[in-house]
C-alpha cells in the first residue's frame, strides 16, 4: 500500500499568492476537525515547521507527488513569499488534505471494527518505511538517477518527531487493515500462506536475458535476426549497448518477487513463454528485447513480504470505494483562513480566493 498521506486529490495543488503565518492566529485554536477529531493550530504549525526544516522529507513529498502525477504536478513551495515564518496557502492546504485523508482512513478502520494493536502498529511502521523507499526508487528511475532525497524510507522517518511518526504509522496501520479486509484476507501468517497457495504463479522468480539498443527500429531489426535463427546470446554480445550484460550474453539473472523491480519485470514479460523474445520495450530513452530463460517456483518464506503487499494491492479498488463513500458523508470543518473543505474531486482543501485583509501579514502591500 502506498503511504496514505499521498492518496489525496492532486487537484488541490493550485499555486496561490497568499501566505499564512506560523503563529499569527490564536482564535480559533482548531485548524481542522474531521468527524469530531480536531487538529490544533499548534500541531499544524509544528508539522509545517518540521517539513520546512526537513529537506529529506520535503524532497520525498515532492517526489511522491511527481511520481503519482507522472511528472505533471510538483509540490507547492512550502515557504510563503511575504516574510520568514510563513507558509504558502497552497502547501498548507495540501498538507491539511493529507491530514483529512489520514483521519478518514482511521475512521473507516474504526467503523469496520478493525483493532489497531501492537502487531498492526509494528507492521504499519515497516510498511511506511517500505512505501517511502519504493517511492524514492520510482522517483530515481524516472529522473535517471541512482537515488533521490535519502537512502531509504527508514532514514527519512527516523528524522521526524515521534508524534508525527506516530500519526503517519497509525494511518498506515489503519490503511493496511482496511485494505486486507477489502481483499478478503487477514495479515497473519496463515492468511498470507492461504493467499500464496492460491497465487503461486504470481510469486515465481523470473530469470531473463536482455538486449539494450538505442532505438525501436534497431530493436525490431535485432529481434527479426533472432527470430530468423541468431542465438539471443550472440545478438546480445554483438548489439547490446549494456556492456555488463552483453559480456554475459545478455543474462540478467533472476528476479525475486521481493525485489522492487519485480513488478516491472513481470509486466514486461507477461505472457512470454520460456525462450520467447519480447517486442521492443521502451526503457528510459533506450529499448529492450527480453527473453525469459526460466521461471523458478518460490518458497513462501522467501516471498512472504511480497505476499503481504499483494494482498494489500488486491483490496485497493474496494477499499478506495469505501473511503470515497465515507468521504462524501464526512463532517469536515477547516479554519476559513486556510480555505474550505471540498470533496468534489477527492480529498482536498480549496484555498480562499481572496484572503481577508486582517489575515494578511502586511495588508498595505
Amino acid at each position: 500500500m502506498r503511504h496514505p498521506i499521498l492518496s489525496g486529490a492532486l487537484a488541490l495543488l493550485v499555486v496561490v499568492g497568499a501566505v499564512v503565518a506560523a503563529a499569527a492566529f490564536t482564535v480559533p485554536a482548531t485548524a481542522l476537525s474531521v468527524d469530531g477529531t480536531s487538529i490544533s493550530q499548534a500541531t499544524l504549525n509544528s508539522e509545517l515547521s518540521t517539513i520546512q526544516q526537513n529537506a529529506a522529507f520535503g524532497c520525498y513529498l515532492d517526489a511522491s507527488v511527481q511520481v503519482r502525477s507522472s511528472g505533471q504536478v510538483s509540490l507547492p513551495p512550502i515557504a510563503g513569499q511575504a516574510s520568514s515564518g510563513s507558509y504558502s496557502t497552497a502547501f498548507v492546504d495540501f498538507w491539511l488534505g493529507q491530514v483529512v485523508n489520514n483521519l478518514l482512513i482511521e475512521h473507516l478502520a474504526s467503523l469496520q471494527h478493525l483493532g489497531l494493536g501492537p502487531t498492526a502498529f509494528a507492521a504499519g511502521r515497516a510498511d511506511l518505511d517500505g512505501s517511502i523507499s519504493a517511492t524514492l526508487a520510482q522517483a530515481a528511475v524516472a529522473s535517471g538517477q541512482s537515488a533521490v532525497c535519502a537512502p531509504s524510507g527508514q532514514s527519512i522517518v527516523s528524522t521526524l518527531p515521534a508524534g508525527m511518526v506516530d500519526e503517519l504509522v497509525r494511518a498506515q496501520a489503519a490503511g493496511d487493515l482496511v485494505l486486507s479486509r477489502a481483499a478478503g484476507y487477514g495479515l497473519g501468517t496463515s492468511e498470507l500462506l492461504r493467499y500464496f497457495d492460491g497465487h503461486r504463479q504470481s510469486f515465481q522468480a523470473i530469470c531473463l536475458s536482455a538486449i539494450q539498443v538505442a532505438s525501436s527500429t534497431t530493436a525490431s531489426t535485432v529481434r527479426q535476426a533472432i527470430l530468423a535463427g541468431q542465438p539471443f546470446a550472440a545478438a546480445a554480445k554483438a548489439d547490446s549497448t549494456d556492456s555488463t550484460s552483453a559480456a554475459n550474453g545478455g543474462d540478467l539473472g533472476c528476479f525475486s518477487a521481493n525485489e522492487g523491480a519485480y513488478s516491472t519485470v513481470a509486466s514486461d514479460t507477461k505472457g512470454l513463454a520460456i525462450g520467447e523474445v519480447s517486442q521492443p520495450v521502451a526503457n528510459n530513452g533506450s529499448y529492450l528485447l527480453l527473453e525469459v530463460t526460466s521461471y523458478q517456483p518460490a518458497a513462501f518464506a522467501a516471498v512472504q513480504t511480497a505476499v503481504r503487499l499483494a494482498i494489500l494491492g488486491a483490496g485497493a479498488s474496494r477499499a478506495s470505494a469505501e473511503l470515497a463513500s465515507l468521504t462524501k458523508h464526512a463532517q469536515v470543518s477547516v479554519d476559513p483562513r486556510y480555505g474550505r473543505w471540498s470533496d468534489a474531486s477527492g480529498i482536498g482543501i480549496e484555498a480562499p480566493r481572496t484572503p481577508l485583509a486582517a489575515d494578511l501579514l502586511n495588508p498595505s502591500l
